[in-house]
């Protein structure tokens, strides 16, 4: 055993120096590819191909690596034996679709690509947007029955140190001739996919990021979102950390938890075809049968006419991502940014200081106290400050006032735009929602710092304060319920046992707070009443923490889940919609929700606490100074039809 791993490694360090200077050729060694699969518990776990075997195979008879990134990239530091192709020279731009056969064949010939080489493709992982796959897809439709792509790619083998190789090497150019019949089923054509859309065998995969999918034109696409019925599941998900592939069991889980299920026909796509082809390599590895990349994507469907059929979230604006701010900051206008207006950064979270803007917040971000928009002193109500904990114990939004005199204070003007965003999405939320109270342009910053760093953001750790601005409150009354609003469609409930016509009251605390098993708030004595108001519809727990409204990777669940979630259970857009929890904080992700998608009747109740222990229902008074407990507040215990609806 011993000599057979000296003379692989003899076989390696040959292939090795022969490679070294970079330049053309044939290896003159003969061993045969070892190829092994990355992980074999995948389906089809031969496309997925180890370093360490395609290290042991390096200069090995009929073995053709590609490498797809950049040719500057590819020339500084390769894989030994590399060539370097780009999926763009083999594109049809204007017809937005590979070239003619004939074209692609005398292409893939002069490169030295034959039919039945043994290929290993890679390229920079996330960076690389997927060009891996695309040459993957394209190999395949030619009918290439022995390619692969390496685990990791470069992202991987430049980071364990394995052998690496400068300049540019080229093969001896070679006949290709594709497949008499070309696997033209793994290239989805728009037509099939228009007559296909909504068939419960078919799904559509975009693999665009989530601003793309809600709405944000990024690449000059002819419209804005995504095809109608399309389920989003981002490229950049695909990858560890270090660039190799999720394992199977929670890459399967991500796709079927989409409902990219391996008994359906799926078609994925992106702008171009280009991550979608990565999707398509991904469905293969799994063992999908019926699976296909649509290389027009979204650069053709929005641009045929008459309309294919797209659909976006009719408030996209609402909701920005890291390169509209980075744009912000670095001195442009980013599209949708009102002409004229300044800007401020609110890093938001509870207290007066907080331990994850110290460590590293935005450039020129605040930290923005949550106090400033519940807490007052209930004993001097004509005193703004100071917003401290003590001074309130209901968390219900302060008054008009107040509210204008802290915005004001923390340098909001009448021609500010405020991005929000905080450790805790409820947190940023929650001011989101008062700010559009106040009638402030705000905007929620999806995915937050994780989101910023995971895409290059700068961080800074000097502390920034605000100098005051003049600002005069414009209340958006009618995004705020008040007790007596609720307490009417609560009556109607407990009169009728139905809901009242054309309206929903949404609960988003845990379904444990829905039932009355606990309050939610343990740490609070002064909360003691159990239960939901009655006539609320439990609309899933809309804490940071679960996975009904938040991603793994901290940005915001897809609206269209999200939309779909709420339809099941009688929360649609044609009704008013209000939310509650417990102190006004996830109720405000529900509410930013409902706004992304442009309801016309949204609102907020803030919220459980003033309903079930501070409200005074004869006088409509909120006792600030102590818990009133009004028996005369009904609440209802246990599961209900509505649990269910």
């Amino acid at each position: 055993m011993k000599r057979i791993l000296l003379v692989l490694t003899l076989l390696v360090s040959v292939a090795v120096s022969l490679y070294g200077c970079g330049s053309s050729t044939t290896s003159k060694v003969s061993a045969v590819p070892t190829l092994k699969p990355a992980m074999s518990d995948f389906p089809n776990s031969s496309l997925l191909v180890s370093a360490d075997s395609l290290q042991d195979s390096l200069g090995a008879k009929n073995l053709i690596i590609i490498d797809t990134r950049a040719t500057a990239t590819y020339t500084a530091s390769h894989i030994p034996g590399a060539i370097n192709l780009h999926w763009q020279d083999y594109r049809d731009g204007s017809a937005l679709a590979l070239k003619p056969l004939a074209t692609l064949q005398q292409q893939l010939g002069a490169a030295g690509i034959t039919r039945d080489a043994t290929v290993v493709i890679y390229d920079e992982t996330i960076n690389s947007w997927g060009a891996a796959g695309r040459v993957f897809w394209m190999l395949d439709y030619l009918g290439c029955d022995d390619i692969h792509i390496l685990n990791g790619g470069w992202d991987k083998w430049s980071a364990d140190k394995r052998p690496t190789q400068t300049g540019t090497n080229t093969l001896t150019a070679a006949t290709f001739t594709a497949a008499t019949n070309l696997r033209t089923d793994i290239s989805a054509q728009k037509e099939h996919i228009e007559n296909r859309l909504g068939n419960s065998d078919f799904v559509v995969l975009d693999t665009r990021t989530d601003e793309e999918y809600m709405g944000w034109q990024l690449y000059g696409e002819a419209r804005p979102g995504h095809i109608t019925g399309s389920v989003n599941i981002p490229y950049a998900w695909y990858y560890n950390a270090d660039g190799t592939s999720l394992d199977y069991k929670p890459l399967k889980a991500l796709f079927e938890s989409r409902g990219v299920t391996s008994d359906k026909e799926a078609v994925s796509y992106c702008t171009s075809g280009i991550r979608s082809a990565y999707a398509y390599f991904l469905m293969r590895l799994m063992g999908y049968s019926r699976c296909a990349n649509y290389d027009g994507s979204i650069k053709e469907w929005a641009a045929t006419t008459p309309n294919l059929p797209m659909e976006y979230a009719a408030n996209y604006k609402q909701v920005v991502y890291p390169g509209w701010v980075q744009t912000l900051i670095s001195g442009g206008t980013p599209t949708t940014f009102p002409s004229g207006n300044s800007y401020k950064i609110f890093e938001c979270g509870w207290g007066p200081t907080s331990s994850a803007y110290n460590a590293g917040h935005i450039p020129g971000a605040i930290h923005f106290d949550t106090n400033n928009v519940e807490a007052r002193d209930y004993l001097n109500p004509a005193n703004p400050f100071p917003v401290t904990d003590a001074n309130e114990i209901v968390w219900d939004l302060v008054s008009d006032s107040l509210l204008e005199a802290r915005l004001a204070a923390l340098g909001v003007s009448n021609t500010t735009t405020v991005i929000v965003y905080g450790k805790s999405q409820i947190a940023a939320t929650r001011v989101y929602w008062a700010l559009r109270y106040a009638g402030v342009d705000v905007r929620y910053l999806n995915g937050g710092m994780s989101g910023w760093t995971a895409t290059g953001g700068t961080v800074e750790t000097t502390a920034r304060t605000a100098t005051a601005a003049s600002f005069t409150i414009n209340p958006q009354s009618q995004f705020k319920a008040l007790t007596p609003e609720i307490k009417t469609y609560a009556d109607f409930y407990r009169s009728n046992g139905t809901l009242e016509s054309g309206k929903v009251l949404v609960d988003v605390r845990g379904i444990q707070e829905y039932t009355g098993e606990t309050t939610g708030y343990s740490y609070d004595p002064n909360l003691t009443r159990l239960g939901r108001i009655p006539g609320a519809v439990w609309g899933y727990d809309a804490d940071s923490s679960s996975s009904y409204y938040i991603d793994d990777d901290t940005t915001l669940r897809s609206y269209t889940e999200v939309r779909d979630m709420w339809a099941a259970k009688g929360i649609t857009s044609d009704k008013t919609v209000i939310f509650y929890c417990g102190t006004g904080w996830r109720s405000t992700l529900g509410f930013l929700y409902a706004d992304l998608m442009g309801w016309p009747n949204i609102k907020n109740y803030d919220s459980w606490y003033v309903w079930s222990t501070y409200y005074e229902a004869a006088t409509g008074t909120i006792h600030r100074d102590a818990p009133f407990n009004d028996a005369n507040m009904p609440v209802d215990l246990g599961w209900s039809l509505l649990t269910a609806l």
